[in-house]
């Protein structure tokens, strides 16, 4: 089982840099949602169930924002959050993802482009913290991927949105 759950944590490794690398909002938003929900897998397939069911409700919101950018959207994410990720706590490095999702929950109802990615960026970081702590090699691995390939991202849109129309011509 565990040899099929790494397996399952290197699939949406690819899966979220492939998400990352992307410029389109939409286009990353979809992978993003579809990285969420194989690592619920994993993380379901590893016995850490309220991280799977947090990981699984990003995914939806995922696909949710991008259709949606209603504020009532955006509240009903975080209490789903707060409700089913908050009691699930047994250790204080559990604190720093469920703060990554909130913060992830308010930004895709609310900024798009670099802002999003910014506050993606943050979300990363407190993942990769509590992967580093719980001792999770593949998770710490994702999540560095993730810190590096969005800010690969964000320097390249900071990039193209200083390009001026009479240096393109």
């Amino acid at each position: 089982m565990m040899l099929i759950a790494q397996l399952i944590g290197i699939a949406a490794f690819f899966v979220g840099i492939y998400g990352f690398l992307q410029k389109d909002d939409i286009r990353f938003r979809v992978l993003m949602a579809l990285y969420c929900f194989v690592m619920a897998v994993h993380f379901f397939l590893l016995g850490t169930q309220g991280t799977a069911v947090n990981v699984a409700i990003n995914g939806i919101r995922n696909l949710v924002s991008i259709k949606s950018k209603s504020k009532w959207m955006m509240l009903a994410f975080i209490g789903l959050i707060l409700m089913m990720a908050v009691p699930n706590i047994e250790q204080w490095y559990e604190i720093p993802p469920v703060i990554g999702s909130l913060l992830t929950s308010w930004a895709l109802f609310s900024i798009t482009g670099v802002p999003l990615r910014l506050i993606l960026l943050s979300s990363s970081c407190c993942w990769l913290l509590h992967n580093v702590l719980a001792g999770s090699i593949g998770g710490s691995l994702i999540e560095a991927s993730f810190v590096v390939s969005n800010g690969i991202s964000i320097y390249r849109m900071i990039k193209e949105s200083q390009v001026t129309p009479a240096a393109q011509g």
